[in-house]
């Protein structure tokens, strides 16, 4: 960790890397979580079990946590950056440290510098000796010429926060070789997009490979439904799956190669399903036009991935292909989330409805009472 006065800042502006080194020719990126209520166990599982694990990416940050972070920090009431750090950082980092693998999070939420110490403070109680490096946006400084970090850790005005992409966590890499990465508000993709682009040696401009790498991101961004997870059906045939089966499902993990091949798997013989269904499920979650998804890397076109297809090679492995930059529009701007004090809150919860509701509804009461 750095003195916060020798903290540089950087623009967000996306340049060209000078003779990027391509460090392997093979990369391996797990997902550790892919919510705030995600399971830390499941995470040490998955670590556990893939013999090689170059990256851990633990996605606990969306639209709402954010803002409701910044809310109680705001209010004093408790820290701007994910209290469960401490959990997760506990339990994930003497294997983390001894296999050699990254871990990659954007739980900094609102205050990723208390983040950083709070994981500083973690690994020492614990006797270990780790690098921590954050990527976190800050507000553009009046005066000309590069400036220094202010001393405070409250760093988003306002509580705006900007989607930021892979560039940031790349810089990062390249110049602390870390052993955690934390991070603010980034797209969720861009999280497991950073690592390929640091060890495979890419540019802003292999258009291919990092549509390739978007679509990796995208499908293990939000953990096991890309393993089945909001899969289950019961008495669907195509859609089976037993309560026990579920139990044991696996959080997946992806194997991207140098030229843009990507696999997604899942633990050697563990529960859930990885398919060509389930992964079709997941290239579609939370996409507006499949012509045209916009992300912060596809630094020149929006991605496409209406070409998408999935092969399977055995029963926890599924190729994938034909991810590409669009051709249609080029964004200018990247994407704010601004919270305003106004409105209502609202309650939710989930509903069963329409052929299978009972067993589905029971499903989901078999695993919640076995979490517990």
């Amino acid at each position: 960790m750095e003195d916060e006065e020798e903290r540089e800042v950087y623009n967000c502006e996306v340049k060209l890397r000078e003779k990027p080194e391509k460090r392997k020719e093979r990369v391996y990126i797990g997902c550790g979580a892919g919510f705030a209520g995600d399971r830390p166990i499941a995470a040490l599982k998955l670590l556990k079990r893939v013999p090689k694990l170059d990256y851990l990416v633990l996605e606990c940050l969306a639209e709402r946590t954010l803002a409701h972070r910044y809310q109680l920090m705001l209010s004093g009431l408790d820290v701007g950056y994910d209290p469960r750090i401490s959990e997760w950082m506990s339990l994930l980092l003497p294997l983390a440290l001894e296999k050699g693998t990254c871990i990659i999070t954007n739980m900094g939420a609102i205050d990723p510098i208390g983040a950083q110490q709070k994981v500083l403070d973690i690994a020492n109680s614990l006797g270990l000796q780790i690098t921590v490096a954050v990527a976190f946006e800050v507000i553009e400084a009046k005066e000309a010429g590069s400036r220094l970090l202010p001393k405070r850790s409250f760093i988003m005005e306002g509580g705006v926060s900007t989607y930021l992409g892979a560039a940031p966590i790349v810089q990062c890499l390249e110049k602390y070789k870390p052993d955690v990465i934390i991070t603010s508000r980034v797209a969720d993709a861009a999280l497991f997009l950073a690592p390929m682009v640091y060890e495979l040696g890419w540019n802003w401009t292999d258009f291919t490979q990092l549509a390739q790498g978007s679509l990796a991101g995208h499908l293990l961004e939000c953990g096991c439904q890309l393993t089945g997870g909001y899969f289950m059906h019961p008495g669907d045939q195509y859609r089976q799956m037993s309560f026990q089966h579920l139990l044991d499902i696996s959080l997946p993990f992806a194997i991207v190669d140098y030229d843009g091949k990507v696999s997604v798997a899942k633990a050697d013989g563990t529960g859930g399903i990885l398919n060509f269904s389930t992964c079709a499920e997941q290239l579609l979650y939370e996409i507006g036009d499949p012509g045209e998804y916009v992300t912060p890397d596809v630094v020149s076109e929006i991605l496409d991935v209406t070409d998408v297809s999935f092969d399977s090679l055995s029963s926890d492995k599924v190729l994938c292909h034909g991810a590409k930059p669009a051709v249609s529009c080029i964004p200018d701007k990247l994407l704010q989330l601004v919270p305003k004090d106004c409105g209502w809150k609202g309650w939710g919860e989930i509903s069963y409805g329409g052929f299978g509701c009972v067993k589905r509804a029971e499903a989901a009461e078999f695993l919640v009472s076995q979490s517990m």
